[in-house]
C-alpha cells in the first residue's frame, strides 16, 4: 500500500491521467515481475530500426508523402463489432512475443475473412516452445517469431495447450495450423495508424517500469520506479485526442482495464526505440530486402496491347520504366536500400488502374503479379494489366529484380602523395581508353599511348578516393566503382603488386561474357610526399656549408622559397666553404633544390618533384644545424644520398659586424 501510494502521489504531482492501484501482478516479487517480461531485441536489429526510422523520414520529406488515417480508431468496436479475441495470462514465463504475435494473427484472421464471430483462439504455446524452445526465462524478438509463423503455421489452443512451460503438440498439427502470407515493419507513428485504419493490429514493444504493474485504467506515462525490462503487445488502436494507443497485454483479466490499456505516444519506446509489426494473409508480392544492397531493375519481356508503365510505389514514389518494346532489356538502378526495407512495386496502365505488388492496394482486391525466385538475391515479377483479372496469363509486363553488394575498386590514397598510372599490358584487339574519373575527368591513355611511361595525375590528400574508368570502342564505359556500370557487374580486379603500388586488370566484355582481365592492365603507384624542409625555429641567420661532392655531375644547390636564389656551384673548388643563404624569422619554411646538370630540380618537398620520389634525406645534427644529403639521379636509380652532403647551420640572429664566414 505504501508504493501504491506513492505512486498516486507522483502521478498526481505530474498532472497524469491514469490510476494505479492494486493488481494481479503489483504484489509480486520483483524477480517473478520480470518474468512477465520477455521481449529482447538484439542490437542489431536496434541499429536497423533506427536506419529504417531515418531513412523512412528522409524519403517522406523529400517525396511530401502523407499518411491518411481517422483520429481514432478501436478494433474493438468497428462497425458494431468486436474483432479482438479474449485476453489471456502468459504468467511466470517471456513468452509476451508469443502472446503479441498470436493476439494480431488472431484478430487479422477475423478482418481477413470478415467474420468478427470467428473468434480463433490460437497456440501460443506452440508457437513459443516449438519457435524458440526453452525461452522461459530468456525471451523472444519479433522476427523470428513471424518468420516461424510464415513458415510453419500455429495451430488451434487446443493441439497444444499453454501451461506456462514446453509442451508437446497433438499429431495432426500440420494439418491444423494458420499460416500468415508476410508480414512488414513499421516505423514511424503515421504508418502505424495508417495500417492499423485500415488493415489490422499490429505487434508492438515498450520498455516496463516498476509503476507500470500497478497499472488499473487511463493513458499510462511513466511517474515511478526503474526500468524492468521489455515488453510485447498487440496494438488495436489509437486516439488522437487522447494522445495515446490502444493495447491487449497478456497478464490476465485482473490487470488493467480488463487486460487492455491505452499508453501516452512516444512513451517507453513504443513506436520509437520499437518498431511496429503487421501480418498480412494475402498475396503479397513486396520484396522485402533480405541484406542491404544496390536494388537493379530489368524489363525482360511484354505481351501487352496496354501502354503500362512500372512504378516503385513505396518507399518512394518514382517511374522505374515505360513497357515499350524499345526498351526491352534496359537496366534501371532502384538505389541503394538497407536490410529490412519493404520495397512495393506498381504497375500503371493506360486504362487508369494502377495494381501494386501488395495486393490489398488493388481496388479489385486482385493479385496482379506473380513473383518468383530465380537466383539468391534474384526474382522475376510477371503482371497480369487487366482489371479484375480479365485473364490471368501474367505476361503482359515482365521484370527482374536483383539485389547487388556492389565492390569498389576505387584508390584510396594511403597518405598524401602523387599518383602516377603506366600502361602495362593491352590485348592486341584492345583500343580503348584509360581515364580518370573522379575526382577529376581526365584522359590517361589512348591507342596511342606507348607502353611503360608513367604518366603523372597529380598530388592527392591521405583518404581522397580516386575512381577510374575503362571506356571501350563498344560505347560502355567501366569504372572501379562498379555501381556506375552500365551493367552494374565489376569490370576490374584491383591487385597489390608492391608498397603504396598496384595494377587494375580490366574486362571489357558487356555482361562480363568472358572473364580474362587481360584487356587492359595498368599499374597505379603512390608516391608518398616527404617534406624534408627546414622550419626556423626562432629569428636565424641561416649559412649552408658544401661538406662533400660525390657525383661526376656539375649540380647547383638553390634556395627555392621563400625566395628562388642560387646558393652555390658544386665544384670540387667549393668544398669545405660556406655560404650565406639570409636572414629569416621564427616559423619560416625553408625549401632548398638540387638542379642537376641536365636541368631537372629536386626539392627537400617531394611533392615538387616531377618523378614524385624523394631525393634527399634530412638529418639532424643539433637544435641550430641539420645535415642535407642528396640523390641527384631521375627516378632514384641509386640510392646512396651521397652524390651532395650540405650542411645548414641556424645562428640566432646577432649584430651583422661581428659574424664570420668561412
Amino acid at each position: 500500500m505504501d508504493e501504491i501510494k506513492e505512486i498516486r502521489s507522483r502521478i498526481k504531482g505530474m498532472n497524469l491521467t491514469w490510476t494505479a492501484g492494486e493488481t494481479a501482478v503489483s504484489e509480486l516479487a520483483t524477480d517473478e515481475k520480470m518474468h512477465y517480461l520477455g521481449l529482447v531485441v538484439p542490437e542489431d536489429e536496434k541499429a536497423m530500426i533506427l536506419q529504417m526510422a531515418e531513412r523512412d523520414r528522409s524519403l517522406a520529406a523529400k517525396s511530401g508523402s502523407v499518411s491518411i488515417y481517422p483520429t481514432q480508431w478501436d478494433w474493438r468496436d468497428v462497425s458494431g463489432n468486436d474483432w479482438t479475441t479474449p485476453i489471456k495470462d502468459q504468467r511466470q514465463c517471456g513468452s509476451c512475443v508469443a502472446f503479441a504475435t498470436v493476439a494480431a494473427i488472431e484478430s487479422n484472421l477475423e478482418i481477413f475473412k470478415r467474420d468478427p464471430s470467428l473468434d480463433p483462439d490460437l497456440s501460443e504455446a506452440d508457437l513459443f516452445f516449438r519457435g524458440c524452445g526453452d525461452c522461459c526465462g530468456r525471451g523472444w524478438y519479433f522476427t523470428p517469431a513471424l518468420r516461424f509463423a510464415q513458415s510453419s503455421g500455429v495451430p488451434d489452443e487446443a493441439c497444444n495447450p499453454y501451461q506456462g512451460d514446453k509442451t508437446g503438440s497433438c499429431p495432426d498439427r500440420d494439418k491444423r495450423v494458420v499460416k500468415i502470407e508476410s508480414w512488414t515493419t513499421i516505423t514511424n507513428s503515421s504508418q502505424a495508424k495508417e495500417w492499423l485504419s485500415q488493415r489490422g493490429p499490429l505487434i508492438g514493444g515498450l520498455s516496463v517500469y516498476e509503476d507500470f504493474f500497478y497499472y488499473e485504467k487511463g493513458v499510462y506515462k511513466t511517474a515511478y520506479g526503474g526500468y524492468m525490462g521489455d515488453h510485447a503487445v498487440c496494438v488495436v488502436g489509437f486516439d488522437d485526442a487522447k494522445g495515446c494507443w490502444i493495447c491487449k497485454n497478456s497478464w490476465g483479466q485482473g490487470w488493467g482495464e480488463s487486460g487492455w490499456f491505452k499508453i501516452a505516444y512516444g512513451e517507453c519506446g513504443m513506436g520509437s526505440q520499437f518498431a511496429f509489426y503487421g501480418v498480412q494473409f494475402t498475396a503479397d508480392d513486396d520484396l522485402i530486402m533480405p541484406k542491404s544492397g544496390r536494388v537493379i531493375v530489368r524489363f525482360t519481356g511484354k505481351s501487352t496491347t496496354l501502354e503500362d508503365e512500372i512504378w516503385l510505389y513505396r518507399p518512394e514514389e518514382k517511374l522505374i520504366f515505360r513497357a515499350v518494346d524499345s526498351d526491352l532489356g534496359k537496366i534501371h538502378d532502384l538505389g541503394a536500400f538497407p536490410a529490412g526495407t519493404r520495397l512495393t512495386f506498381a504497375l500503371k496502365t493506360s486504362a487508369g488502374h494502377i495494381f501494386y505488388s501488395d495486393q490489398l492496394l488493388n481496388d479489385d482486391v486482385c493479385d496482379h503479379v506473380n513473383k518468383t525466385g530465380i537466383g539468391t538475391y534474384k526474382w522475376q515479377l510477371n503482371w497480369e494489366d487487366l482489371y479484375g483479372l480479365g485473364e490471368k496469363d501474367y505476361n503482359d509486363v515482365s521484370m527482374e529484380i536483383e539485389i547487388i553488394s556492389a565492390t569498389s575498386e576505387d584508390l584510396v590514397m594511403p597518405k598524401e602523395g602523387r599518383v602516377f598510372a603506366t600502361l602495362k599490358q593491352r590485348h592486341a584487339a584492345t583500343k580503348e581508353e584509360f581515364r580518370l574519373s573522379s575526382p577529376e575527368n581526365r584522359l590517361i591513355f589512348t591507342l596511342d599511348s606507348p607502353m611503360g611511361k608513367a604518366i603523372d595525375l597529380g598530388k592527392y590528400p591521405e583518404g581522397a578516393s580516386l575512381t577510374f574508368a575503362f571506356k571501350t570502342l563498344e560505347g560502355y564505359t567501366y569504372y572501379t566503382d562498379q555501381v556506375k556500370n552500365p551493367d552494374f557487374l565489376s569490370h576490374v580486379r584491383k591487385l597489390p603488386t608492391g608498397y603504396n603500388k598496384w595494377e587494375l586488370r580490366w574486362e571489357k566484355s558487356y555482361g562480363m561474357r568472358l572473364k580474362s582481365y587481360k584487356d587492359l592492365t595498368a599499374e597505379i603507384i603512390v608516391a608518398p610526399i616527404v617534406r624534408e624542409d627546414v622550419i626556423l625555429e626562432k629569428d636565424s641567420h641561416v649559412v649552408a656549408r658544401l661538406v662533400s661532392k660525390n657525383t661526376p655531375n656539375h649540380n647547383q644547390f638553390w634556395l627555392y622559397k621563400p625566395e628562388k636564389k642560387l646558393i652555390f656551384d658544386s665544384i670540387q673548388g667549393n668544398v669545405g666553404k660556406s655560404f650565406e643563404v639570409g636572414d629569416y624569422p621564427t616559423g619560416t619554411r625553408l625549401i632548398f633544390a638540387l638542379q642537376t646538370q641536365d636541368g631537372a630540380f629536386f626539392y627537400t618537398d617531394s611533392g615538387l618533384n616531377e618523378d614524385g620520389k624523394s631525393h634527399v634525406l634530412r638529418l639532424k645534427l643539433g637544435s641550430n644545424k641539420c645535415q642535407l644529403r642528396w640523390e641527384d639521379l631521375y627516378g632514384l636509380k641509386d640510392t646512396d644520398y651521397n652524390d651532395l652532403v650540405v650542411e645548414i647551420k641556424m645562428d640566432p640572429k646577432q649584430d651583422p659586424k661581428k659574424r664570420v664566414t668561412g
